[in-house]
């Protein structure tokens, strides 16, 4: 039988970090920004919005949400009217609305949003309402625990790995490009029977369950194509294909099954609610954000000042993660003083030496 679900939880500067957990292995991931208030809209949020354009050729309304950085997007049928539960509703610029949030900014593309209600004050654009999982998130106000903070951490930094092991032996390669998301599987150094077809299915069958896995873990949707190992054997075929819909079971967002095949690849659409997990923390280069780097960066401090008592705590970042602390709008520095006390400066490296962005030295003195 399997072990009931737990729940990691990590209230940090400026984020709360949140891991579903099923087995001891993370299968959700979640992260709440100090940063995002009033800059982006969120899965399951309200918002009294006010129509800012009407765009026909892209058959939809871009929405102000009174957000610093986006506008919602609400899709327009082929008659130019918006759906609003079972009717068809014409609007006008600048007029006022409700509307929720039913999907996240993902690949630079605008949220998207349902209407819920019209002819309401358009005036002054604002959310009225959280989703309850997001309420309790931020919330949230666990106690520093230096064990669930580290699994956190290395839960995070697997979801974001290029590859990742297969239970049993093998290799998953995981590619989020603009058109889809591509998982390549490989048997790497699997060991197995002499038989080579029962030796793909069981790989096959291994990398399914942790696949799906990755894909929930990591909030990856739109058109998802695995490239599994061939298989001959039209039972195998079937029999895989059934293990796909069976590991996606228990998935909260809509899943569509497509089929496999002939050249080995499973396609499956999977609705995308949120925001990618690396489009979160990652800018478009791939390279960690300035943020992530100084959150993690506010961590190590606290880390340090927790386990060397009474000593100072200086700290080297990289200039332009140090700036990013210099003028971010989250109050960090109350936060790190009231968790270790005022022992601590954070300096930025030299501009003429080679720093990385992602370096942190935190040390005590």
């Amino acid at each position: 039988m399997s072990e009931a679900l737990e729940t990691w939880i990590d209230a940090a500067i400026g984020e709360t970090r949140e891991a579903l957990v099923r087995d001891g292995k993370p299968i959700a991931l979640r992260i709440a920004r100090d940063s995002d208030e009033g800059r982006r809209a969120r899965w399951g949020e309200l918002y009294c919005a006010r129509v800012r354009e009407l765009d026909r050729r892209r058959r939809g309304a871009f929405l102000d949400l009174g957000l610093h950085d986006q506008h919602g997007f609400l899709p327009l049928g082929d008659d130019g009217r918006a759906r609003m539960r079972k009717d068809r509703v014409n609007l006008r610029e600048g007029q006022g609305v409700i509307v929720s949030v039913t999907r996240e900014a993902a690949r630079g593309k605008n949220p998207v949003v349902d209407l819920t209600e019209v002819d309401h004050d358009g005036e002054e654009p604002h959310r009225i309402g959280r989703h309850d999982t997001d309420a309790d998130l931020l919330l949230a106000k666990s106690a520093a625990d230096a064990q669930v903070r580290g699994k956190l951490d290395a839960a995070i930094e697997d979801a974001l790995a290029r590859t990742t092991p297969i239970p049993g032996g093998g290799v998953l390669t995981i590619d989020a490009v603009t058109a889809l998301v591509a998982i390549d599987v490989d048997a790497g150094g699997r060991q197995g029977s002499g038989d080579p077809e029962r030796f793909a299915l069981d790989l096959n069958i291994a990398a399914a369950h942790e696949a799906a896995r990755q894909i929930r873990l990591r909030n990856l949707g739109g058109i998802i194509a695995i490239d599994f190992v061939s298989l001959r054997a039209k039972s195998h075929v079937k029999q895989l294909e059934d293990v796909v819909r069976g590991a996606f079971v228990g998935d909260p967002w809509s899943v569509q099954f497509g089929g496999l095949s002939r050249f080995g690849v499973y396609e499956l659409a999977r609705a995308q609610l949120r925001t990618p997990l690396h489009e979160q923390v990652r800018d478009h280069d791939g390279r960690l954000s300035v943020e992530t780097v100084a959150l993690t960066a506010l961590r190590a401090i606290e880390r340090e000042g927790r386990s060397q008592t009474g000593r100072q705590i200086a700290c080297t970042l990289a200039p332009e993660v140090k700036a990013w602390l210099d003028t971010a709008e989250i109050d960090w520095r109350a936060q790190l003083s009231n968790r270790i006390g005022m022992r601590w400066s954070i300096d930025a490296a030299p501009r003429e030496a080679f720093w990385p962005r992602d370096k942190i030295d935190a040390r005590a003195l």
